[in-house]
């Protein structure tokens, strides 16, 4: 394991052996290997460094870090509750307007239809009872209207015949022979 220098400022350690030595102009190909690998070596140590100050932050941080992480979550599922109540919220009442705007159509279109049907109905009884020779309603008005009259035409000439009866002196009848 690598060992921190203790001059060194935290997080920015490096061991001696990691260090890259110029690359002035020499062209070994043998030096150029030596640096990569150096180079890799330090990106290795770097990230190995990164992981157990991690560790050790967490370890320190841990319960604190914990509770905020759970902060955060009470907040989130809240908004996210509230957004998804109101999301809902819209499209129930959108799927309402929807559903009134077409059963009130329905309804209007199913009235249309029925008035229709009743005016059908009632034409082709008409012409049925026509052919029939039923009378009319107001072919029985007028027929109402004669037969009151002609009973008080009647009335009158009874009450007239009475009265003539009345005024006339009664014969005594003959008898027949036997």
């Amino acid at each position: 394991m690598a060992t921190r220098d203790s001059g060194r400022k935290k997080g920015r350690a490096r061991s001696a052996s990691t260090k890259v030595p110029p690359q002035g102009g020499t062209r070994d190909p043998q030096a150029g290997a030596r640096a990569g690998q150096a180079q890799l070596l330090q990106g290795v140590q770097q990230v190995w460094l990164a992981g157990m100050g991690a560790i050790a932050r967490a370890q320190k941080e841990g319960p604190g870090a914990f509770q905020d992480a759970v902060l955060d979550g009470l907040r989130l599922l809240n908004q996210s509750r509230s957004t998804a109540q109101r999301v809902v919220r819209d499209a129930f009442e959108s799927a309402q307007e929807t559903l009134q705007t077409r059963v009130g159509g329905a309804r209007d279109q199913a009235q249309e239809t029925l008035d229709n049907l009743e005016t059908l109905f009632q034409n082709r009884v008409q012409r049925a009872m026509h052919q029939l020779g039923v009378p009319t309603a107001a072919e029985i008005r007028v027929l109402t209207k004669r037969v009151a009259e002609l009973n008080e035409s009647v009335k009158r000439i009874d009450a007239r015949a009475g009265r003539r009866k009345a005024a006339a002196p009664s014969r005594p009848r003959a008898r027949a022979k036997k």
